[in-house]
């Protein structure tokens, strides 16, 4: 199920992959999903996660990295970022940080793209990770917070942020944020 969720995900973000740029996926897991299968549309990708093993490869680099408040980037370096299912990871006091962080290491008109559970989609993750098993329950349970659409536009507008465009899909369940700098 956890695979199928990702590919979901990855359907309604591939758009937001241009061939010329340089993409950042936080968060990007030991699958780094968006990476692989999108390799041929970027011109450069990076991974960040705590769970994988740092490699460098043509146009591919994967860090090693666990967020404690920044991140070890350039300034105004990436086109584009991607947190797919990560947000709702990190501990709230952390997020407006992080948010600053995004910023930072954006270029102008750079964007950021986010994907996480809606607070609607809390009792059903628990009801298919704890009951149907379908889920890994340790990935339910270290959910820190589930935003809504003002939470986050707050958040960007106070790191010089826009959301400038969002969505729910999934049935409402997951949202869609594209931030601009």
């Amino acid at each position: 199920m956890d695979r199928f969720l990702a590919n979901y995900r990855l359907a309604v973000v591939s758009k937001y992959i241009k061939k010329d740029e340089v993409i950042l996926d936080l968060g990007c897991g030991v699958q780094h999903y968006l990476l692989t299968r999108f390799r041929d549309k970027f011109k450069l990708g990076f991974g960040l996660d705590y769970d994988i093993e740092d490699c460098q490869e043509v146009n591919l680099a994967l860090i090693n990295y666990k967020y404690q408040g920044n991140l070890p980037l350039k300034e105004n370096f990436f086109d584009k970022v991607f947190l797919l299912a990560v947000l709702e990871h990190i501990e709230t006091k952390d997020i407006g940080t992080l948010f600053w962080e995004l910023s930072r290491i954006l270029k102008v008109k750079g964007r950021i793209i986010i994907t996480t559970p809606t607070p609607q989609c809390k009792a059903v993750l628990e009801f298919i990770a704890f009951k149907l098993k379908l889920v890994a329950p340790e990935e339910v349970t270290d959910h820190k917070h589930y935003y809504v659409a003002k939470e986050i536009c707050e958040l960007a507008g106070a790191s010089g942020l826009k959301v400038i465009y969002s969505k729910l899909f999934q049935f409402g369940l997951n949202s869609l944020y594209v931030l601009e700098k």
